[in-house]
C-alpha cells in the first residue's frame, strides 16, 4: 500500500482480540518507531512493551494515579470504579509506552526529542496497519504525572509521549473521511 494510502485510510481500532501479539512483531514494530526525524541525534526513545500478566502492574499505577487525587478513595463507590480503571489495562494484548529521555546535550530542547517520540508513535500505528493489527494512542493525565514515570521504570527526567494498545481486530474498522489541509493553512509566496 502506498504511504499516502496508509496515512489517510489508517483509523484508531480499540476493538481487540485476546491473542498475544508475537514479540518478532512487536520488535519489527519498535524497529521502524526508531526511524523518526531526530535532532542532534540524541536518541530519545524509550520504550515499555507490557504484555501478559505485566498488565496488572499497568492497571494498578493507573488506579493509584487517579486514587491520588480522590479525596475518599477507600469509599466503596471509588473502590468500584479503581477496579474497572485497572481493568483498562486488559483493552489489548500489549500495551507499548513510550517516552522521550531528557538528552544531556545542552543545546536540546525537551520539546525536540518529545517531538521525536511523537514522531515515533505514529511510525507503531502505520507499522501496526501494514502488519494488520489494531492500535489506539492514548495520554492524557497520567501520561504527564512523574508517578507515573517513576512507577515504569523509566529513567530520570523521561517525558512519556503515551500509551499505545496493540492487538489483532476483532474487525476491521472503516477508513474515516479526512478533512484536507484547506483551512489550517496559509501560503506565503512573496
Amino acid at each position: 500500500m502506498p504511504i499516502i494510502e496508509a496515512i489517510r485510510t489508517r483509523t484508531s481500532n480499540a476493538l481487540m482480540t485476546e491473542q498475544d501479539v508475537d514479540p518478532d512483531l512487536i520488535r519489527q514494530i519498535l524497529d521502524v518507531a526508531v526511524c523518526s526525524p531526530v535532532h542532534h541525534k540524541t536518541d530519545p526513545w524509550r520504550f515499555l512493551v507490557i504484555r501478559g500478566e505485566g498488565r496488572n502492574n499497568l492497571g494498578r499505577v493507573m488506579a493509584d494515579h487517579l486514587a491520588r487525587e480522590m479525596e475518599e478513595p477507600d469509599s466503596p463507590k471509588n473502590v468500584r470504579f479503581l477496579g474497572k480503571i485497572r481493568k483498562k489495562a486488559f483493552r489489548a494484548p500489549v500495551i507499548i509506552v513510550a517516552g522521550a529521555a531528557k538528552s544531556d546535550k545542552d543545546q536540546v530542547l525537551m520539546c525536540e526529542d518529545v517531538a521525536t517520540v511523537s514522531a515515533s508513535c505514529q511510525n507503531i500505528l502505520l507499522a501496526a496497519k501494514a502488519l494488520g493489527l489494531s492500535a489506539f494512542w492514548r495520554t492524557g493525565g497520567l501520561t504527564y504525572s512523574r508517578d507515573t514515570v517513576v512507577s515504569l521504570g523509566f529513567e530520570e527526567g523521561t517525558e512519556l509521549v503515551g500509551f499505545i494498545y496493540l492487538g489483532h481486530p476483532k474487525k476491521q474498522m472503516p477508513a474515516k473521511v479526512r478533512q484536507t489541509s484547506e483551512k489550517f493553512t496559509r501560503w506565503m509566496n512573496e
